[in-house]
């Protein structure tokens, strides 16, 4: 595994885990992954109706959330438990990213 997409899995659990202190609800990472459904439950969010450019729309799909002046796009597989595939973030000084 490289180091950035190491570093995007971790900090997207991590968001999972601040998400669901603040709720006072439980999720558990199976695996140590974090899946679409823990993700679905656990971050608010929006469903993108396209992904950045080099993600395959056909094997993969996008949903975003906005922290820290910036928008980070997750990035999930279509693959049986849909796991998450990485990060994506964007600096909101230009506005919102177009894709």
């Amino acid at each position: 595994m490289n180091l950035p997409l190491f570093h995007s899995l971790g900090l997207a659990a991590l968001c999972g885990v601040a998400a669901v202190a603040s709720h006072a609800e439980i999720a558990t990472l199976t695996e140590g992954r974090m899946t679409y459904e823990v993700f679905e439950h656990a971050i608010e969010h929006v469903d993108l109706a396209i992904c950045p450019s080099e993600f395959d729309m056909d094997k993969m799909f996008c949903r975003m959330t906005l922290a820290d002046n910036r928008a980070h796009v997750f990035v999930f597989a279509h693959d049986a438990d849909q796991p998450l595939m990485t990060v994506k973030s964007y600096d909101l000084d230009n506005g919102l990213p177009q894709f």
